[in-house]
């Protein structure tokens, strides 16, 4: 095991605090389905504390007890960065949002753009979505993360991926960086070139993804569909993490 489980692991033998265990069972139990390259079935549970229910352990326990409770705040805090470096994942799909996805949608295919390492492809494949992974590949070159493939993918930028497989169903984009232009491509490219498909995109709005020009141009979608899907999606920690559908 990593370095990072180890160390909860131990903090939490020393410790021995139901809410901290129930924690760490959860992050070990994701980190062995991505170890098998597993689609979780479900959300995760939330991992990291409350600031409320942090300061009420701290006050059960002693100073050599509450160092130890705040080394694994931050760790279970840094869960999302752990899982990006290691794995290249900055979200989690899971099978029962990829499900409601294709209930609500009608989705019979996909096509994942600037999908890294193709996770949510992998979760629509497994449920029987015909699905494309594309991505430019740049970012693959400098990391090790771009090794840990949860899916084939397709070398083709977001632009070139939508225009040639305009016929899709859905497209989805799962955490676009707040910098650069990328996302808008994706947005302009869409409007472009798919004229029956959807467009979701999977992240923080105003917040750790997606950059400002393209959240002014978006226009977000608010339906009963988009609803129903995200209460299967809800937020694993401090990051108010969303499925957008975009037009």
């Amino acid at each position: 095991m990593a370095n990072f489980v180890k160390q909860l692991i131990k903090i939490d033998q020393q410790l021995n605090i139901q809410a901290l265990h129930r924690q760490v069972e959860e992050i070990v139990k994701i980190l062995n389905y991505l170890n098998q390259k597993q689609v979780l079935p479900a959300a995760p549970d939330p991992i990291g504390f409350m600031p409320d229910e942090y300061e009420e352990l701290s006050l059960l326990l002693d100073r050599h007890d509450t160092l130890l409770l705040k080394q694994a705040d931050n760790l279970l805090n840094n869960f999302r960065s752990y899982l990006s470096r290691n794995y290249g994942l900055w979200s989690l799909a899971n099978l029962t949002t990829a499900k409601m996805i294709r209930r609500q949608y009608h989705i019979k295919n996909s096509l994942e753009v600037m999908a890294g390492n193709s996770y949510w492809s992998a979760a629509f494949d497994r449920i029987g979505v015909q699905a494309i992974s594309t991505d430019s590949m740049s970012w693959a070159k400098t990391s090790e993360t771009g090794r840990y493939s949860f899916y084939r993918t397709e070398q083709l930028s977001a632009p070139a991926a939508i225009k040639k497989y305009h016929d899709v169903d859905l497209v989805i984009c799962c955490w676009a960086p707040n910098f650069g232009k990328g996302d808008l491509d994706v947005l302009k490219a869409f409007r472009k070139y798919n004229n029956q498909g959807h467009l979701l995109f999977i992240g923080e709005k105003d917040g750790a993804t997606n950059t400002d020009e393209f959240w002014k141009n978006a226009k977000i979608i608010h339906n009963s569909k988009i609803k129903l899907v995200n209460q299967t999606f809800p937020n694993f920690d401090f990051i108010d993490e969303k499925i957008y559908e975009i037009r």
